[in-house]
């Protein structure tokens, strides 16, 4: 347990309370609404094993009451080893597992606009024959990038021919991927070419043939192909986008990821037992099927910030809690180096510490697909494989434990997608605004005043020394006071929001 406690005390991060500070950075609606099962086009799905037209669906997350018509979107991708949730002997696999809708409320309540789409799955992983697993289940990757990129469409020929109904930006679209999602996301940002996905590992010994035909499943944006094998969907219309963030899953191919491309970030365990960390081969959860070598998060993000993808998140550098603990030399440097990376240590031999489930749901919804009470419990066993420290405390706790990581996934990627997006940027520390910044006193005893002489400050936003938010306000005004009241003594960090962006000043309260 003590162990367990010195972790939360370091991945602790963003509370969920309501903030009136920046919008896009900080949650700023205390509510959210959601559209489920929107249509996004159809497809065909070969989880039956022939191929059958079905409809691609997604869930829309919105902030309630916001008037905003530009507003950028995230397209996320949940994980389930590409089958659906508790086919695939695990307890998540759909748009609607705990984390996943976690993480959509959380960025709608900052004002983004969040599509949780359900992509195709299926492939054969009872095949006696390896070569036949790993095909079907790289074919299934490609299906999936596929949808992500027929959903991008589907939001930009909403606006240009329904009148915008879910009030979206043109131009501001993230890709985001989770668990198994994250491979779709990394492919998305990368797979542009026939002949990437035509490398010798991706080549079927048995059939003597690429496992990957584009002539047969459709180009890489999800058009062409035998028509009774893939349906075109919304030609015509763009699928750019402007970044991607995985957390977990891996890049099919280093040789992939070229200079150019949109900015990565990448949140990973260390020690995650089935997608590398680093390079290695893709296993399987709840099997021993090894599929094929890859490149994790600690490569993309490498290589990433050598062809300089990731600059634009250099200068200025962040400067909050959560990039300062990644770049502490105290836990042997968390990003390596490599501006875009997180690298969660602990636990060991965890791929989702972020992911929950209440036992009596899956035993309910497991019973409603005619799985009895020991196959429900074997799936929540091999969940734990993935989350380990579900299994050493209680239910409530657990939930706590993941919710305590997805603060952490949190903050780590809105300030990068923010920046990305060009929502707003943080102020050279040499400008004119910056040098005009003053507080005083500080060390704080009871009060000390926030002054600008060259810019209004819109808002702030106070963090603890573990990066959580302790406090929030809006000024709009050159000076204001700031009342510690209850805060405790310690170091904390003020975020000040202007027009011009943003900066962070360190705080002593005595």
């Amino acid at each position: 347990m003590k162990q367990t406690l010195r972790s939360l005390a370091v991945i602790g991060l963003i509370s969920a309370a309501p903030c009136t500070a920046q919008r896009y950075l900080t949650e700023v609606f205390s509510a959210v609404d959601v559209q489920t099962n929107i249509e996004y086009g159809t497809n065909f799905s070969v989880l039956s094993g022939s191929p059958v037209l079905s409809s691609l669906v997604m869930d829309l997350y919105t902030p309630a009451g916001d008037t905003e018509t530009d507003r950028p979107v995230i397209v996320y991708l949940h994980t389930g080893s590409f089958l659906p949730r508790y086919l695939n002997n695990l307890v998540t696999g759909s748009k609607s597992d705990s984390a996943t809708v976690e993480m959509c409320r959380r960025f709608a309540k900052k004002g983004y606009v969040v599509a949780a789409i359900a992509y195709r799955t299926g492939w054969n992983p009872a095949s006696p024959s390896e070569q036949t697993r790993k095909q079907t289940i790289i074919q299934a990757v490609y299906r999936s990038m596929q949808d992500a990129k027929t959903a991008v469409r589907f939001l930009r020929k909403s606006i240009a021919e329904e009148g915008n109904p879910y009030g979206i930006s043109n131009e501001k679209i993230v890709i985001g991927g989770q668990g198994s999602g994250g491979y779709s996301a990394l492919a998305y940002a990368t797979l542009q070419e026939t002949s990437e996905i035509q490398l010798l590992k991706f080549f079927n010994t048995e059939t003597n043939e690429f496992m990957v035909d584009p002539e047969i499943m459709g180009d890489y944006e999800g058009l062409g192909g035998n028509p009774a094998l893939n349906q075109d969907n919304h030609p015509g219309f763009s699928s750019d986008i402007s970044m991607v963030f995985n957390i977990g899953g891996a890049l099919g191919d280093s040789s992939w990821l070229e200079q150019g491309e949109v900015p990565i970030c990448c949140v990973h365990g260390q020690f995650d037992p089935f997608a590398p960390y680093a390079n290695g081969t893709v296993f399987v959860p709840g099997t021993a099927f090894a599929v094929v070598n890859v490149d994790g998060s600690s490569r993309v993000a490498e290589l990433a910030h050598e062809y300089g993808n990731n600059d634009v998140w250099l200068d200025p550098p962040f400067t909050d809690p959560v990039t300062n603990y990644a770049q502490s030399a105290l836990v042997g440097t968390v990003n390596e180096g490599n501006e875009g990376l997180y690298r969660i240590t602990e636990p060991q031999n965890s791929s989702g510490p972020w992911e929950w489930w209440d036992s009596t749901t899956v035993i309910n919804e497991c019973a409603a697909l005619g799985i009895d009470l020991d196959g429900a419990y074997a799936r929540m066993a091999n969940a734990h494989l993935s989350n380990p420290v579900y299994a050493s405390l209680g239910q409530t706790d657990g939930r706590l434990r993941a919710l305590a990581y997805v603060d952490t996934l949190q903050n780590f990627i809105t300030p990068r997608m923010y920046r990305a997006l060009v929502l707003n940027v943080g102020i050279d520390e040499n400008s004119e605004i910056a040098s005009g910044v003053s507080i005083a006193p500080n060390p704080v005893t009871r009060s000390t005043e926030i002054a600008s002489t060259s810019a209004i400050i819109r808002n702030y936003v106070v963090y603890d020394n573990q990066g959580r938010m302790v406090r929030n306000g809006t000024v709009n005004l050159g000076r204001f006071t700031f009342d510690r009241e209850a805060l405790s003594a310690g170091s904390y960090y003020m975020e000040l929001f202007f027009d011009e962006g943003s900066l962070t000043r360190k705080l002593i309260l005595d």
